[in-house]
């Protein structure tokens, strides 16, 4: 959705921030062992309420940047906690210094020699220095630099000399010496990559921008107290209804009608099996063929609004322009408009040539759906392909298959889904464009990657992606949807907010729909640093809200496991919620079952097990053991 000229000053400002304070950071005092906030001083614990804005970004500014900091120490060491880096030589050919001197940034070019497979991409955090690194040594002049742009034999930098550096500490005649370096011409530099910032930074500004929100109240009391019950703001045909209710158990048809409640926010929770993607689906399915609706009940009006009072003629002329369709043909239906412009639906999926709204449905829904991670995305893609003859997949609205024109943004798409993906919809774009004009005209990447996000009704992205979609749109997306969502932290979580949910004037009413799909007693989010993790910041934002009495709608039928091995999981984590779905004993029996050691769950004892650090994050673990048969 396109942004207003105060926001994007603010997310400027925001970025800037973040900026500004990690390119002070000493590379080599992060990286030394028990230096800085080890022992979590100065950082508040997550609680699970909040009073204002103020108090929460206390609270989770330090904490983001704590685990800024534990990030930027662990992509570079090896398994004994040595300093690994890749150091390319390169030369200083000019620079250039903010207009706005007082930012104190300062932008040189700095022109190197690439090779094939260069993983130095625009956002990375970098160290340039002066000097090779030796082992165990560092050079006497260096400073954190951000690659801002990189061409094939160049990088234009980003770095950071505050204005008011001064006196004899050993930091402040680093930052002198390096802004000496860099601001002069043919001076000889080393850089490494250190990490992305990309996501970091993200979710620094949607933690920034967490005032601009239409329900931050909600976000911050974690209570939604004033939606009412009474008021279901879609309509759904009753063959549609009928379809997904012959399709569902009734914990899945609780979890949809909530989606369709008036709540800001509607957490479900899906335990292993319980069909948490088919629920998805459902909701999609439900809100795709949905129209607003305003609705009464004895005690409150749910939708009102004031107009202006109209002569009868003047009424009849504001019926002829705003419904044309009542007094002679529909415009729409005349003038076939271009790349799915408002007023066609896209019925027969990612074909390029849109189709007409049907009667029945005039009300166009966009979608946002989210996961934290690609594999968890492709995943729920996958799924939304569907076959005639399977019931499963979207559905319209009078209960068939139906494929919706989607899009899935971001890296890595997985090949199953390599044809919906936005890489690839933008060559087939192009190419079809060229052979219509003949070559004569082609529109930039950046205009066609913006007319299929603006065609598409599902735009798939994982929760950092979604931050660099909103500038390009220009209408925003009515329903976000969070898969996996207790495995993200809570700052992630508010970037697709910030980026793709809008408030949607429907009928009088407005509303903002936020669907949350997880498990916090699943996988909890993933937090590098302890004292980070130890203030909190791994809680996601889906726990806070349970543990603060959010109502939370939970799959209760699980169609995976054996009985038995469904029952300690239900005890421990469900209450003892989770029922057998029909037949799961049978379909999960197995023919060795029948021996006492080979049951439906065994338990080894495990003597040994070696596991080394390869590279970053990525941990080999090989576990000994001996089993006879």
């Amino acid at each position: 959705m396109a942004i207003d000229q105060t926001t994007m000053m603010e997310e400027k400002a925001s970025v800037a921030e973040f900026y500004k304070t990690v390119l002070q950071w000493d590379y080599f005092s992060l990286t030394e062992k028990n230096k800085g906030a080890a022992d979590g001083s100065g950082l508040m614990e997550v609680k699970n309420t909040y009073d204002n804005v103020e108090d929460y970004l206390k609270t989770f500014e330090p904490l983001l940047l704590e685990e800024a900091k534990a990030q930027i120490k662990q992509m570079n060491e090896d398994e004994e906690g040595i300093l690994v880096v890749q150091q390319k030589h390169g030369v200083i050919k000019n620079w250039s210094s903010d207009k706005n001197e007082s930012n104190g940034f300062c932008f040189p070019v700095v022109y190197y020699e690439s090779e094939e497979g260069e993983k130095i991409s625009q956002n990375d955090l970098l160290i340039v220095s002066n000097e090779k690194f030796e082992l165990k040594t560092k050079p006497s002049t260096y400073a954190f630099a951000l690659a801002e742009d990189r061409q094939k034999v160049s990088l234009r930098l980003r770095m950071y000399f505050p204005k008011d550096v001064h006196g004899d500490s050993a930091d402040s005649k680093r930052l002198v010496n390096m802004r000496i370096l860099v601001s002069g011409e043919d001076k000889v530099v080393y850089i490494s990559k250190v990490c992305s910032l990309s996501t970091i930074s993200r979710e620094f500004v949607a933690l920034r921008s967490i005032h601009t929100l239409p329900f931050k109240d909600v976000i911050l009391r974690a209570d939604d107290s004033n939606a009412s019950s009474a008021c279901n703001p879609w309509n759904i045909r009753a063959s549609l209804t009928e379809f997904i209710e012959s399709n569902h158990n009734a914990s899945q048809l609780q979890a949809i009608r909530a989606g369709l409640s008036r709540r800001s926010i509607v957490l479900i929770q899906g335990p292993p099996g319980t069909g948490k993607t088919q629920t998805i689906l459902g909701l999609l399915s439900a809100i795709l063929h949905a129209s607003p609706a305003r609705t009464h009940d004895k005690d409150q009006q749910c939708s009102s609004r004031r107009v202006l009072e109209l002569s009868k003629k003047e009424t009849f002329r504001s019926f002829a322009l705003a419904s044309p369709w009542l007094t002679g043909n529909n415009p729409r239906d005349i003038i076939m408009p271009v790349n799915g412009d408002d007023g066609f639906y896209p019925v027969t999926g990612n074909e390029l040539k849109p189709d007409i709204v049907i009667g029945s449905r005039k009300y166009r829904v966009r979608v946002l759906v989210c996961a934290p991670s690609n594999s968890a995305l492709d995943e729920i893609v996958l799924f939304t392909f569907s076959s005639p003859d399977c019931c499963k997949g979207i559905q319209d609205e009078n209960g068939r298959a139906y494929s919706p024109k989607i899009v899935r943004i971001g890296l890595k798409p997985h090949h199953s889904v390599q044809t919906v993906s936005i890489d690839h919809l933008v060559e087939r774009k192009r190419g079809g464009m060229e052979e219509q004009k003949q070559g004569a005209y082609t529109k930039n990447t950046d205009s066609i990657r913006t007319s299929i996000l603006e065609e598409s009704v599902i735009v798939f992205s994982t929760l950092s992606f979604t931050g660099t979609i909103s500038a390009k749109m220009k209408h925003g997306f009515d329903v976000v949807i969070i898969d996996e969502a207790a495995q993200a932290v809570e700052p992630s979580i508010l970037v697709p907010l910030m980026n793709g949910c809008k408030q949607v004037l429907m009928g009088g009413i407005t509303l903002v729909l936020f669907w949350k799909v997880g498990d916090p007693s699943q996988l909890p989010a993933t937090v590098i640093s302890e004292v980070a993790k130890n203030s909190g910041y791994g809680l996601s934002l889906f726990t806070r809200f349970q543990k603060a009495g959010y109502p939370v709608v939970m799959l209760q039928h699980q169609y995976r496991m054996h009985p038995e091995i469904r029952e300690f999981p239900s005890r421990q984590f469900y209450a003892d919620k989770l029922v057998d779905g029909p037949d799961v004993e049978e379909q999960t029996k197995r023919a060795w079952h029948d021996f006492r050691c080979f049951g439906p769950f065994c338990f080894f004892d495990v003597h040994e097990e070696v596991s080394r650090q390869i590279s970053g994050t990525q941990v080999e673990r090989k576990t000994c053991y001996d089993i006879t048969i």
